[in-house]
């Protein structure tokens, strides 16, 4: 699967960047998904389970990671994602 730059952020550090091969987050109008090539986007996310697939050599389909999130936003462009949020902890 091809993979796309991501990064976690809140206000006081970056939470989490590197390649990843999905996300699945909290969207203001319901879950949403960003695979590799998705369109340009920048949406309001809900407090909520923020799952990313990020690939390693031992399960190239990917290792899931979660984080709950608070409120934030993500950009998609480009085939990179940032995620901006008010605050992050590590659910995985």
């Amino acid at each position: 699967m091809k993979s796309y730059r991501f990064a976690l952020i809140t206000p006081q550090s970056v939470v989490f960047e590197g390649e990843v091969v999905s996300l699945v987050a909290p969207g203001g109008a319901g879950s949403l998904g960003v695979l590799a090539n998705h369109a340009p986007l920048v949406t309001t996310l809900s407090p909520g389970r923020l799952m990313v697939t990020v690939p390693t050599v031992t399960a190239p389909e990917g290792e899931s990671k979660s984080f709950e999130i608070g409120a934030g936003f993500l950009d998609v462009f480009k085939n990179e994602v940032t995620v901006i949020s008010e605050s992050v902890k590590s659910a995985s």
